[in-house]
């Protein structure tokens, strides 16, 4: 095997034959991925078309041999094996994995084919590309990468040095801007109880996932205070006013009192949400409620 990989290293330093063919470029059906959705799909699948065109007037049957080379470019939003969303491409007519890099010792191995017949000037070979590791903690956003072809004319890449057609495949991945959030394990409600005022701040915990930026706000619907029930019409005496943090953040509970927090991942993150009440010494006895309305959204 090692005897193969350096005689292949020889080829490719003799002298060009006369390329055979182009390949038109290919633009690959953007993609979109839900990191998400436990539901779908492990991998998505994508199919491709490439197109080879015959150059000269040679009137033989042509033999090509190719394979999708992934640059690693710098790109910090790219599709790739070693950043990005992962993927692989395999050849309809094998259904061998023909993605390779220019570090791999063993690229030979891992290639498509195609004949065209003395008669044709254009052949299609169809690839599939596999978008792998849905799961992956991704932030949200759009990730482009253009992937070279490299290709050899006749049947043994060995004896031949290849042409590459670089950015000739284009690949577009897209990821939402997506959120999880709950109370007390799957709950969306939840209960934060003061019993008898003697300890004047408690919480509760948010569990929150997100692939990005998120805002939170907050409503009341008494007015930012607890009303004693069955007060006709409740006075100072009969309202307790309280205040609302959210992961260590004042949160106003109105329209402008919101605020944006960064990406929590798709490990996701224990928010505590505390809630501090004033004062009781001088309220009237009874039972206070209020319903507080706390609100997610992803921010784009």
């Amino acid at each position: 095997m090692t005897l193969a990989v350096a005689v292949a290293s020889m080829g490719w330093s003799a002298a060009a034959a006369a390329q055979c063919a182009t390949v038109d470029p290919a633009v690959v059906p953007d993609m979109r991925i839900d990191p998400l959705d436990t539901t779908g799909a492990a991998q998505l699948m994508q199919p491709a078309t490439l197109n080879f065109r015959r150059t000269g007037a040679d009137a033989t049957p042509l033999t090509i041999l190719y394979q999708i080379l992934d640059e690693d470019s710098p790109v910090h939003a790219r599709v790739g094996a070693s950043a990005g969303p992962q993927v692989e491409w395999r050849s309809d007519d094998t259904g061998r994995d023909i993605s390779v890099s220019r570090g791999d010792a063993y690229a030979l191995l891992r290639s498509g084919k195609i004949t065209l017949a003395p008669d044709e000037t254009s052949k299609q070979a169809g690839v599939r590309l596999f978008l792998k590791e849905l799961r992956e903690d991704l932030p949200a956003g759009v990730y482009r990468e253009q992937f070279t072809l490299r290709y050899w004319c006749g049947d043994d890449a060995s004896a031949a040095m290849p042409y590459e057609s670089p950015g000739i495949v284009t690949v577009t991945v897209q990821v939402p801007n997506v959120l999880s959030a709950s109370i007390a394990g799957a709950s969306t409600r939840g209960e934060i109880d003061f019993l008898d005022f003697a300890t004047l701040s408690r919480s509760l915990s948010v569990s929150v996932r997100s692939t990005g930026r998120y805002r939170v706000n907050a409503r009341s619907l008494n007015g930012s205070v607890m009303l004693r029930e069955g007060a006709a019409a409740p006075g100072l005496a009969e309202r307790i006013a309280y205040s609302v943090r959210f992961g260590g953040h004042a949160l106003g509970l109105g329209a402008d009192g919101g605020f944006v927090n960064p990406r929590a991942g798709l490990a996701g993150q224990q928010i505590p949400l505390e809630v501090t009440a004033e004062d009781v010494s001088k309220k009237r006895a009874g039972a206070y409620r209020d319903t507080l309305i706390l609100t997610l959204s992803p921010v784009s």
